[in-house]
């Protein structure tokens, strides 16, 4: 009798293990402009309605579910808690996950890593950034070194990339909120020969296709704004980068000129916020503030910092109105492309933390090397705003 008990609890054990293999990868998104909800998204190997179970315990009595059938699943749920702990699982049919967990922002200390060019990191060691325990973690761009054309493919094999991405660090992605911003690798679907005047979807996607799938965002996903309201903080991403090639077959990005949907979005946001702190995440060298007769540096000057992931070193410059433009990459350092403006610049893989003190009504950036060690510490206060300034 107890040999049997023994086969079926294997058994049982071994259809669990099944199911659970079934679901190739579990992430966290915001896709609202505020963390009082959360996306938690799944690629289920076969297709089925979406499910989430989630609480403030390990039961998860809380369900929250979207009908038909699909492989990627986002599902929305309430996470209003500040500073707690959110408990969940997935289902799609027999397919489930372990329960997982994630912790909200807090009412102070919220922590930020931002991470750049991933994509051509390799598996790099992030021991020292896990340390610092970050609540949300958000990327300059360049997550992966290439797509799959959608429009050549079959299937939704042109998300692969992104899911290799969410698998090399399982257990971060399924336990802190990601919110990343677009690069032109993120969109590459062919190789760069044969350049020409005019637009066109051979070398890079626009629109963005599988990075939209996978990853739920606010407002239109490709740029998009979001605010941690109690650290008194708004996030400002931007789709720009290969700027020189826009117009040409090997144009990346949406329209940045002056009379451009994402010029007059990002102008309307940068006058509108009433925020204290206001950073903007892009991928294009810092130089970009000099185009449209240096109106873009006018508007990221409204802000408090700008940071991009376009070269592979560190960087700190600063402008004459003492606004600064950072530089981040994660991947192994290469050629540098010192701003004129450089008052730091190291040629070091680094990522970003940044840090809010609500008491003291500061936030400490930090630009790291890989191992953790501090290139160069800066601490800002937020800015006086008014609703409704003048735009461009």
């Amino acid at each position: 009798m107890n040999g049997q008990r023994t086969v079926l609890c294997a058994c049982v054990a071994g259809a669990l293990l099944t199911a659970q293999a079934q679901i190739e990868a579990v992430w966290l998104t915001h896709r609202s402009a505020t963390p009082e909800k959360t996306v938690v998204s799944w690629k289920s190997m076969q297709a089925g309605a979406s499910t989430v179970l989630y609480g403030a315990d390990t039961t998860c009595g809380q369900t929250a579910s979207i009908a038909g059938d699909r492989v990627l699943h986002h599902v929305e749920i309430d996470t209003p808690q500040s500073g707690t702990t959110v408990f969940y699982r997935v289902e799609t049919g027999e397919q489930k996950s372990e329960t997982r967990s994630f912790q909200t922002c807090p009412e102070d200390g919220v922590r930020v890593a931002i991470i750049g060019d991933w994509g051509y990191a390799g598996k790099p060691d992030l021991t020292a950034l896990k340390a610092d325990k970050p609540h949300m973690l958000m990327t300059a761009g360049d997550n992966v070194p290439h797509v799959t054309n959608p429009k050549q493919a079959g299937d939704k094999t042109y998300i692969q990339p992104f899911l290799e991405l969410l698998k090399s660090e399982a257990d971060l992605f399924a336990a802190t909120p990601f919110m990343p911003i677009i690069g032109n690798h993120d969109k590459q679907v062919g190789p760069r020969v044969n350049k020409r005047p005019g637009a066109s979807s051979e070398t890079y996607d626009i629109d963005a296709t599988a990075y939209l799938s996978v990853f739920a965002l606010p407002g239109v996903g490709w740029r998009w704004a979001f605010t941690i309201p109690q650290v008194d903080v708004t996030f400002l991403a931007l789709d720009m980068h290969h700027l020189s090639d826009f117009g040409t077959t090997f144009q990346t990005c949406h329209d940045f000129h002056h009379d451009s949907e994402q010029f007059k979005w990002y102008d309307e946001q940068t006058s509108k916020t009433t925020s204290g702190f206001v950073v903007t995440l892009l991928n294009a060298s810092s130089q970009c503030r000099n185009l449209e007769q240096g109106a873009w540096h006018e508007m990221f000057s409204r802000g408090t910092v700008s940071i991009t992931g376009f070269g592979y070193y560190a960087e700190r410059a600063v402008e004459e109105n003492g606004f600064p433009y950072y530089n981040t990459c994660v991947a192994k350092p290469g050629d540098v492309y010192r701003d004129p403006k450089a008052v730091i610049c190291e040629r070091a893989s680094s990522y970003m933390l940044l840090t809010f003190d609500r008491a003291k009504k500061q936030m400490t950036v930090d630009l790291k090397r890989l191992d953790g060690s501090v290139i160069d510490t800066q601490v800002y206060c937020p800015k006086e705003r008014r609703a409704g300034a003048k735009t461009i």
